[in-house]
């Protein structure tokens, strides 16, 4: 069986606010820097034509994540080496947030605040898979 992990995904360095068309694929992870100590808010809105976007208030567009009025907020601990009943905390680095884009218009953007620096967005599961 051959991978084709490549063929099936786009990775597009990202400022927060632009419009992407998702066309085509179901899943998106936004990649972020973040500090130690830090909030991260990501916030989706989709479209149409482009111009005019709706906040998507469905709190399953983040898989297995806490939503308030469809923002998703991450928090770092402030102190590194802070340990919870898991283990050692993670405090700060390479955040990954999943996006299920199922259902939602064909433009997306999503506006990301608090966050170390710059941003990648993959696009992920093509609907249409290379033969």
């Amino acid at each position: 069986m051959k991978r084709e992990l490549f063929q099936n995904i786009t990775a597009i360095p990202y400022t927060s606010g632009d419009a992407i068309d998702k066309t085509g694929f179901l899943s998106a992870v936004i990649g972020a820097n973040i500090a130690a100590g830090a909030k991260m808010t990501v916030k989706v809105e989709h479209s149409d034509d482009g111009e005019t976007f709706e906040p998507v208030t469905d709190p399953r567009v983040f898989p297995e994540q806490s939503t308030k009025d469809g923002e998703y907020t991450f928090e770092t601990p402030a102190d590194a080496g802070a340990e919870d009943a898991e283990g050692e905390l993670d405090t700060g680095g390479v955040v990954n947030v999943d996006v299920d884009l199922v259902g939602l218009k064909n433009i997306v953007k999503f506006t990301v605040t608090g966050n170390d620096g710059g941003l990648v967005v993959v696009l992920g599961e093509n609907s249409v898979q290379p033969v």
